[in-house]
């Protein structure tokens, strides 16, 4: 690996014909989300950005996506038209409880968080957005979500569970 000193790179953007804040270091750059997400950022006075922005008051909401943003912003009319009732976001979910294994060390909770609970026609509904590939026609979920899904719906079976 090259390492250089802040003296020899500045000399190296001057022969370049760069001013050294121009370029973006590697430590500041972002990794971009696996898949592509972008996340909203909703401010008290009712500014939505995807970036962290000031001066619009403190952050009221934060979703990780376009896609879950939208969807809320729909479940909000469904629940004002009376459609579906008692909605709620970020909901965590118990898989497994924690416990202290035989070795003696304390193992934590299995939590998951569901987007949105709602009640609708008297079913309690769990639903988690995810993205769609178009080209295989089904959700994009890791398999640590899949067995996640899989478990949820076995402890839970007098809830219904919908992907989005």
């Amino acid at each position: 690996m090259l390492r250089i000193t802040e003296k020899q790179y500045r000399e190296y953007m001057q022969r370049l014909g760069l001013q050294p804040d121009e370029v973006v270091m590697s430590k500041e750059t972002k990794k971009k989300p696996k898949y592509r997400n972008v996340k909203v950022y909703v401010y008290e006075d009712g500014y939505v950005s995807h970036e962290p922005v000031q001066n619009h008051g403190g952050l009221a909401d934060r979703f990780d996506s376009i896609k879950e943003y939208n969807r809320y912003r729909e479940l909000v009319l469904l629940e004002k038209a009376g459609i579906i009732s008692n909605l709620q976001k970020q909901v965590p979910m118990v898989i497994q409880e924690a416990f202290i294994d035989n070795d003696g060390k304390k193992q934590r909770a299995i939590i998951y968080k569901a987007d949105f609970i709602y009640i609708k026609d008297g079913e309690e509904v769990v639903e988690d957005v995810k993205g769609y590939d178009m080209k295989k026609q089904k959700f994009i979920c890791t398999r640590a979500f899949m067995q996640k899904w899989k478990m949820l719906k076995a402890l839970y079976p007098n809830k219904k569970f919908r992907l989005y």
